[in-house]
């Protein structure tokens, strides 16, 4: 029991991370060029919001829940630029007395983007650091289906008063880092 409620800590505790404000994007590094032909990445833009459900998991074995590892199911639903729903995993960790923790997170997006139909994977890993956090959230190379594959980007995160959440996706469909 002391277990379990060590695991279902840890998992609130990845929620109050992805809840916590400051929480940025990772800069892939490419260039914002409006003028394609130039050899440089055109990125583009999406931004909406989303609603997301977190479900806690029963951990896979024994040793996972004695570690402290904490599992969710991710269920969300994105409006804006981005229609689409997704399905995913969520593993945490969690030092309370700290306030330090971590959790790793895949998803996979399936709809409409900017009204091109596929599906892609987003991979989230996030970190707080004696209360500081960091979240990085990518697609996955190589991830993107239908009228999306090829897509690469990141998307940053942000939870405005009352608990809404919207994204702001950079993204290109050209399949490469230049």
């Amino acid at each position: 029991m002391l277990h379990r409620m060590r695991l279902i800590e840890s998992v609130i505790a990845a929620v109050g991370l992805v809840l916590a404000g400051g929480l940025a994007g990772v800069n892939l590094g490419y260039a914002q060029d409006s003028a394609a032909g130039k050899g440089e990445v055109v990125m583009q833009h999406a931004t909406g919001s989303f609603e997301v459900k977190l479900s806690p998991q029963k951990p896979d074995n024994p040793q996972a829940e004695a570690a402290g590892l904490g599992r969710m199911s991710l269920d969300k639903q994105f409006h804006g630029d981005l229609e689409a729903t997704s399905q995913g995993e969520m593993l945490s960790v969690l030092d309370k007395t700290l306030g330090s923790g971590g959790y790793v997170a895949m998803e996979r997006v399936t709809g409409k983007l900017k009204g091109k139909s596929g599906s892609f994977v987003l991979q989230h890993n996030a970190t707080m650091n004696r209360g500081a956090p960091e979240l990085n959230v990518v697609v996955v190379p190589d991830s993107g289906t239908g009228e999306l594959t090829g897509i690469v980007g990141s998307m940053k995160i942000r939870i405005e008063s009352g608990g809404k959440h919207f994204y702001d996706f950079d993204y290109t469909l050209d399949g490469a880092v230049r």
